[in-house]
Parts: structure tokens; C-alpha cells; sequence
């Protein structure tokens, strides 16, 4: 494959709204990627409707010119239930030379005639249809890219914010050793650039950290509020490498938190954030419970963090959901 210009950034625009939108790499998990690859190969090879399970959407696809002056990609996106008339249609076309992103233009009119005749059912209803496929849309998007050399996957995920972006966003914990400074546990947040866009100058932020046991795995769950959008991440007391109840340890003992937060598009922090340490007694308490413990596996913790999931949907019920530890 020829070397040709690559992003990690997409300017996704509705054409009837004019609304545009810009939508990083790292917001589609490598994992969706690889799932998607084989379903539009099979769509650019002339399969008429590709379905998406497990729901009842379909697309279809074709490729324009592979010359780098005309090349992209067609893409049409229905339902089903709702017949085979195309719902949105859009066209892809790959990064500039010059450095602009890759540029995505939509055209929602058959869901704006499904709307009008009712065939989506009410307007909520037509609304989510609206959203899952544009976040179809988006997939689509970033796995041709991907596939046709115009973006590339992080594959070394030696650095936590690697991991970071390669999840796709969130938060997680790293710790920060600077020359001539004490070690650090600092907080990396990523979300999409609009998000981070919108944030006040100064954010509003808290911090939360909780103990559970479930069986013989002690999990702690870090939870912050970032403006108006919450974040989770996990300590491992027992993680293979020793880090998590290093962090323990110097979470107990740092004087502050730094928040790094990231839009997605660049290694560098869109903004720092920092506040005065509020979990330094509570983690402390926590390694004082864990000292000695019999250690877990992975796969314990996993199984464990399952079992908490279930019972605490969202990062806020992590943290203010009535305590389910078991013996």
C-alpha cells in the first residue's frame, strides 16, 4: 500500500443542518474495528445489504476511484423493520496532503421522510435510531481509514496513555516520576473534542475512591466528575507488575491530584486540572485493610469487577450505591 496522508481526526458534517462535528480516532475502540473490517470488506466486494448484528440495521458500501485524488468511500445505512430504503447516506473522503482531516458529509433525508410518515415510531424512539446510526457512521468511518492506510491503530501499548486512547476514552491512573520529584499518581482523562471543547476555563471536579470485597479480591474503584461527565478507573491491588498498591501507597501520600485531560487527537493534555488531595486518608485506610491479604488472579478480579457491575451500573452508583461486598 502506498504511503498516503493519515489523521486521527474527523470532521463529520450533516448536510441538511449544516451541524458539524469533530470525532477522534481513539473514540472507536480497536476491538469495534476489528469486528467491522470483515463486514465491510464484504460490503465493498457487492454483497447488496450487510446486516449488523444484533440489531436489525444494515449498510451498504462501495469505494470511489483508489487514485489519491478521488478516493473514498459511499456508504448507505437502513433498518430492517423499516424496509430498504436508505435511512442516511454518506460519503468519506480520506485526509489531505496538507494536514486536514478526513472529511465526512451526511445526508439524514430518509430518516427525515421516516420521521414525517411515522415509521419510526415516535420522536424519541426516531431519535435514538438517529444517534445508533450515526455511531455506526462513525465505525464505518474510522475502520475504512484504518484499513486503507489513512489512519493507524496504536499497537504499543507500553505507555498508559496509549492504553488510553487505544480503549477508546475514559480514565485510568499513572504513576508520574519526575526528575528530582517525588512519584505521582495522575489522573488521564480522555474524551471527544467536542466534550473537552465545552469544558469551562476552570472545570468543576471531584473525586471519589471506595472499598469492596467480593469473596478474596479487594477492589477500589476511582471515580471523578469531570464538568458534567463521570469517570471510573480501577486499582489492582495484586496487578502482575506490582504498580496498584504502589499507587495505593502514594495516593495516600501525595498532596494533590492532577487531572491530565485529552480530546484524543494529540499526546499533549488539551488542559491540567488540579485539586488538593481528598482521598489520602481514605486510601490509607485501604492499604491498611489489604496488608497481608492472600493474593488474587486476574481473572478473580475480573470475575469480581463483573459482579460489581451488575450491581453498580454507572460510576456514581460505584460510589454512592449501598455497599454489596460479600465474604
Amino acid at each position: 500500500m502506498p504511503v498516503r496522508p493519515q489523521t486521527n481526526l474527523l470532521c463529520r458534517l450533516i448536510l441538511e443542518s449544516g451541524e458539524q462535528q469533530d470525532i477522534s480516532q481513539s473514540s472507536v475502540a480497536g476491538s469495534v474495528v476489528e469486528t467491522l473490517t470483515p463486514a465491510l470488506e464484504q460490503a465493498l466486494a457487492g454483497e447488496p445489504t450487510v446486516p449488523v448484528p444484533p440489531t436489525d440495521y444494515w449498510f451498504t458500501a462501495a469505494e470511489t476511484s483508489s487514485d489519491s485524488q478521488d478516493h473514498g468511500l459511499r456508504v448507505k445505512f437502513g433498518k430492517a423493520s423499516v424496509g430498504s430504503a436508505p435511512l442516511v447516506e454518506m460519503t468519506l473522503k480520506p485526509p489531505g496532503a496538507d494536514g486536514a482531516p478526513a472529511f465526512l458529509m451526511t445526508s439524514i433525508g430518509g430518516w427525515l421522510q421516516a420521521v414525517a410518515s411515522g415509521s419510526l415510531g415516535n420522536r424519541p424512539v426516531a431519535d435514538r435510531i438517529a444517534l445508533e446510526i450515526a455511531d455506526l457512521e462513525t465505525c464505518i468511518a474510522w475502520t475504512w481509514l484504518e484499513s486503507r492506510g489513512y489512519a493507524v491503530r496504536l499497537q504499543n501499548l507500553s505507555s498508559p496513555l496509549e492504553v488510553l486512547f487505544s480503549a477508546g476514552g475514559g480514565m485510568l491512573t499513572a504513576i508520574v516520576e519526575e526528575p528530582g520529584q517525588s512519584p505521582e499518581v495522575c489522573f488521564l482523562v480522555q474524551n471527544t473534542p467536542d466534550a473537552v471543547r465545552r469544558l469551562p476555563e476552570i472545570p468543576a471536579v471531584e473525586v471519589h475512591a471506595r472499598l469492596f470485597k467480593i469473596g478474596g479480591v479487594h477492589l477500589v474503584p476511582l471515580v471523578a466528575r469531570i464538568g458534567d461527565t463521570w469517570y471510573e478507573s480501577w486499582i489492582n491491588a495484586c496487578s502482575d507488575d506490582g504498580r496498584g498498591i504502589e499507587e495505593l501507597e502514594i495516593l495516600a501520600g501525595q498532596n494533590r491530584i492532577v487531572f491530565l485531560v485529552y480530546d484524543g487527537t494529540s499526546f499533549d493534555p488539551d488542559r491540567t486540572v488540579q485539586l488538593a488531595n481528598p482521598l489520602a486518608d481514605n486510601i490509607a485506610q485501604m492499604r491498611r485493610v489489604m496488608q497481608d491479604v492472600p493474593p488474587w488472579t486476574m481473572e478473580e478480579f475480573a470475575d469480581a469487577r463483573e459482579q460489581l457491575y451488575e450491581a453498580y451500573p454507572t460510576p456514581q452508583d460505584l460510589i454512592f450505591g449501598p455497599d454489596v461486598s460479600t465474604p
